[in-house]
């Protein structure tokens, strides 16, 4: 199964966003499983490879997406250098979709609205 990962920072003001350099263009972060790799863990390590940063996230804050999984979470610490793949060629937090999208705007657009409502206002809870 695939995964992708909409994160927000701990006021849900912002969302991080990866430039693939196969797309070229921004995306979330996200890929497909390991063999016996559950949905929630493809998408740390996905997240934490693509990134550099950890994804604080629960079981339940994830919608499906055709044969996916959009998981919803906030940005963890970590650091940009500490990526692990060359895949990715610039990493930003966004208050709004950026214009040069690496797919259409309605792939993610009612997703971040989703993640807004779904998730806590106070990362802790």
């Amino acid at each position: 199964m695939w995964t992708y990962v909409i994160a927000f920072t701990e006021d849900l003001t912002r969302f991080m966003m990866v430039r693939s350099k196969k797309r070229g263009g921004w995306e979330m972060p996200g890929g497909r499983g390991l063999e016996d790799e559950s949905p929630i863990d493809t998408s740390k390590r996905e997240f934490k490879e693509e990134t550099g940063h950890e994804l604080i996230v629960k079981e339940e804050w994830n919608t499906h997406l055709g044969k996916g999984l959009v998981h919803f979470g906030f940005i963890g610490n970590g650091d940009e250098k500490n990526r692990m793949t060359d895949e990715i060629i610039e990493i930003d937090l966004f208050s709004e979709l950026p214009e040069d999208l690496a797919y259409p705007d309605e792939e993610y657009r009612p997703f971040i609205e989703l993640g807004r409502s779904m998730l806590p206002s106070n990362r802790k809870s």
